[in-house]
C-alpha cells in the first residue's frame, strides 16, 4: 500500500510540474504575442491609409463600404480584436480614429458576449456624429452604384448575433492577416490620401449601447 501511495504521490508531483511548465510557456507565448501585436500596430499606424485600403480591398467587405464610409475610414489609425476571457466568452472590436470632421469619438467599440445561458449579447459605442454627418440621413452607394446602408450602421446593429458575418470576417480574415488585403487590389488604392499623422488618441472608456 505504501508503494502505491508513493507512486501516486510521484505522479501528482510530475503532473504539478507539467502544469507549472505549461503555464509558464503559455505566459511566455502570451507576452511574445502581445509584443508582436504592439510592434505590428506601431508599424501600421505609420502607414497612411492602411486600414481603409485593407477594408476596401477585402472582396466581401468592400461592397458594404460607401464612398462616405471610405472617407471616414481614412481617419482610422488602428484596429484591435480582443478575445474576452472566462467567464465572459466573446470578442471585442476596437476601431481607433484620428480627430475627424465626421464624429467626436476617438474610438468605436463593438463587443459580443456569450452569457452563461448561452445567449449572445452585443454592446457598442454610441457614435457621436457631428451635425449633418450621420450616414443614416443620406443615401449611400457602393462602387457599382447600388444603394447600401453605411458600414458604420454595423456598430448599432445588434440583430443576428449568432451569424454576424462582418464580425467573423474582421476577426478571422482581416485582423489575422491585414497585410494580405492591403497589398491586393489596384495600385492607386495603396496611395489613398490620409489626413496628417497626429498623436495617438488617448485611452477611452467602453460604453454599452
Amino acid at each position: 500500500m505504501d508503494s502505491l501511495e508513493a507512486i501516486d504521490q510521484e505522479l501528482s508531483n510530475v503532473n504539478a510540474q507539467a502544469d507549472r511548465a505549461f503555464l509558464q510557456l503559455e505566459r511566455k507565448f502570451g507576452r511574445m504575442r502581445r509584443l508582436h501585436m504592439q510592434r505590428r500596430s506601431f508599424i501600421i499606424q505609420n502607414i497612411p491609409g492602411f486600414w481603409v485600403t485593407a477594408f476596401r480591398n477585402h472582396p466581401q467587405l468592400s461592397p458594404m463600404i460607401s464612398g462616405q464610409d471610405e472617407d471616414m475610414m481614412r481617419y482610422m489609425i488602428n484596429l484591435e480584436v480582443e478575445e474576452l476571457k472566462h467567464p465572459r466568452a466573446g470578442c471585442k472590436f476596437k476601431f481607433i480614429f484620428q480627430s475627424n470632421p465626421y464624429f467626436r469619438n476617438e474610438g468605436l467599440v463593438k463587443e459580443y458576449e456569450r452569457r452563461s445561458s448561452g445567449r449572445v449579447v452585443s454592446l457598442s459605442t454610441p457614435i457621436r456624429w457631428h451635425r449633418g454627418q450621420d450616414p443614416q440621413a443620406h443615401i449611400h452607394r457602393n462602387r457599382e452604384g447600388n444603394t447600401i446602408p453605411s458600414f458604420f450602421n454595423w456598430f448599432s446593429d445588434h440583430s443576428l448575433l449568432e451569424f454576424d458575418r462582418i464580425a467573423e470576417i474582421i476577426k478571422g480574415e482581416l485582423w489575422s492577416n491585414p497585410l494580405q488585403y492591403y497589398l491586393m487590389g489596384d495600385g492607386p488604392r495603396r496611395g489613398v490620401h490620409a489626413p496628417p499623422r497626429q498623436e495617438s488618441p488617448r485611452s477611452f472608456r467602453f460604453q454599452s449601447g
